[in-house]
């Protein structure tokens, strides 16, 4: 996933165990339809978002997927949470023309203060400082949920990224911290679930431990990268191995200086 950023094209809209407790309880409610008992042909696909767009819409130019590909995985957002990918409505166009199974993807970032001050009083959450952050992070799905209904283009399931950030940075170094961080994604997840859309994560072990103390979410589907590697072999393993999150591995992604590669597991299919 590239999640360097440029400078976003943002849109006009103005007890720590106990907390782990009621989100564990608030999980375990969720259905995701996503997960199949029959085994299902591995299908290969590409992840897109807006380094794909034109150098004059604030991109790279990097090649949109081959024809062949299976599938697509659309970005919503440019680098950040409350951004919008520029050339949004063009990646979904070219997808549907192409008649290919999609899914979307948003980022997933902490708070600025103007963030928190616009979005923390309003939302499902009382107004205290971890409710605010929930709020925050349901405000930020509703605003991804906005792009989608604009397009009005509904993909079966909606990936929120977690991972490093340069120009906004997700607090780390301390359990406090990391239970912050974690408030925020709680209200990304519900901002999505509230407005019907199945989730999952997308993320790498080292970075989801910085982020949020290597949350345990069981019952949320995984998407995970293997980085930059040769082969989709060795993506594979990520098929296979514990995820980051302790979640079932649903898409296995890598890597290179051109394109993002994505392969379905063994029993899911889109």
């Amino acid at each position: 996933m590239i999640t360097a950023d440029a400078g976003p094209r943002t849109r006009d809209r103005s007890g720590p165990g106990k907390a782990l407790v009621l989100t564990a309880a608030l999980l375990g409610f969720l259905i995701h339809p996503l997960a199949s008992p029959a085994r299902a042909d591995t299908m290969f696909g590409h992840d897109i978002s807006w380094p794909q767009c034109s150098s004059a819409d604030g991109g790279y130019g990097l090649p949109m997927p081959p024809e062949e590909t299976d599938f697509v995985i659309v970005g919503l957002t440019r680098g950040r949470a409350f951004t919008e990918n520029p050339c949004l409505a063009d990646q979904v166009r070219w997808v549907r023309d192409h008649d290919k199974p999609n899914h979307a993807y948003a980022m997933g970032t902490f708070p600025t203060p103007a963030q928190l001050e616009a979005h923390g009083d309003d939302g499902p959450w009382e107004t205290t400082r971890a409710g605010q952050l929930r709020n925050v992070g349901y405000a930020a799905a509703e605003f991804a949920v906005e792009s989608m209904d604009d397009l009005d283009w509904r993909p079966p399931m909606v990936w929120i990224d977690v991972e490093a950030q340069r120009a906004q940075p997700w607090p780390m170094g301390s359990p406090a911290r990391e239970e912050e961080n974690r408030f925020v994604l709680e209200g990304l997840m519900r901002g999505l679930e509230d407005n019907g859309f199945a989730y999952g994560l997308y993320s790498y072990s080292a970075g989801w431990r910085e982020i949020t103390g290597g949350w345990d979410l069981p019952t949320v589907p995984v998407w995970a990268t293997a980085g930059r590697v040769q082969h989709p072999d060795e993506a594979l393993e990520r098929c296979s191995q514990p995820s980051f999150s302790g979640g079932p591995v649903h898409i296995a992604q890598w890597y290179d200086d051109t394109r993002d590669y994505d392969r379905t597991c063994s029993g899911f299919s889109f």
